[in-house]
């Protein structure tokens, strides 16, 4: 499948793996060429429902986005949501910055989405099925885009050859490294942020101006697992619409071969 266009301005292409290790693909990957809209979920435990958790989260955060953020704001835009639209001219520089508030929101209330079912379950405690989410939503007349996340799924910049991470891990290790990395190291895998499992969480949001020739990548742990940065750099070398799908690919083929040990799923972005 070629690379999908976005606004006549971009193109994505996204792959998931199941790895070489476990029995089922928890992950969950969507790409909405019409909204602009990538998102990207790692589903974890809770009665072995990971995969029901990421699917239903991607699920419900698109349905979200597209009702309450479109990519053209509707003519009966309700009452509620009009604030978040004050300027009249949808190029607006200002208007970005200005959903990230909502667009949280919107992050919140699929969290209390799958924390409702948990307690359905009888995992009201912390113990249910959670996932981690990170996205992108493009925007059709800026040279923008917004970004949320929640867990250890990250967003990277790929500019002038360059691989820079544009979300910080919301894990035990991570805090343990800005800590000053004092006592023994926290497991990797742990983390105090993921949708689903508590009924509060607080999304990271920010808005990143597109350089031309910037790209993106967005990816779950089974593949910064297996590769360090320098090794995923090495394979975006030379990134373009031309080899979108072939670089993807290669970078699910290269975790593979380091061990492949956890679900591995990537989300290309270029211009």
């Amino acid at each position: 499948m070629p690379a999908a266009p976005i606004f006549n301005r971009y193109f994505v292409y996204g792959a998931s793996d199941r790895g070489r290790v476990r029995e089922i693909n928890e992950d969950t990957i969507l790409l909405s060429p019409e909204t602009g809209i990538c998102l990207l979920a790692d589903g974890m435990g809770g009665h072995g429902r990971g995969d029901i958790a990421s699917q239903q989260t991607v699920a419900e955060v698109e349905r979200l986005i597209a009702r309450h953020l479109p990519p053209v704001p509707a003519s009966r835009t309700p009452a509620w949501l009009g604030r978040w639209f004050k300027s009249a001219e949808p190029s607006d520089p200002h208007l970005p910055a200005r959903q990230l508030d909502l667009l949280a929101d919107l992050i919140r209330e699929a969290n209390r989405t799958l924390y409702r079912s948990n307690c359905e379950w009888g995992a009201a405690d912390g113990s249910g099925c959670g996932t981690t989410l990170v996205g992108c939503r493009l925007l059709p007349d800026l040279a923008a885009m917004q970004i949320f996340h929640i867990g250890d799924s990250r967003l990277y910049l790929w500019r002038g050859d360059a691989l820079q991470a544009l979300t910080a891990d919301h894990s035990l290790l991570r805090q343990w490294q800005d800590a000053g990395r004092i006592g023994e190291p926290p497991p990797g895998n742990r983390l105090y942020q993921a949708i689903g499992p508590n009924p509060a969480i607080e999304p990271e949001t920010q808005v990143v101006e597109i350089a031309p020739g910037d790209g993106f990548l967005l990816c779950s742990d089974g593949l910064t697992g297996m590769l360090g940065d320098a090794e995923i750099a090495a394979l975006l070398a030379g990134l373009s619409p031309a080899n979108l799908e072939a670089k993807t690919l290669a970078l699910i083929a290269a975790a593979n071969a380091a061990g492949g040990k956890d679900n591995i799923s990537v989300i290309l972005i270029c211009q």
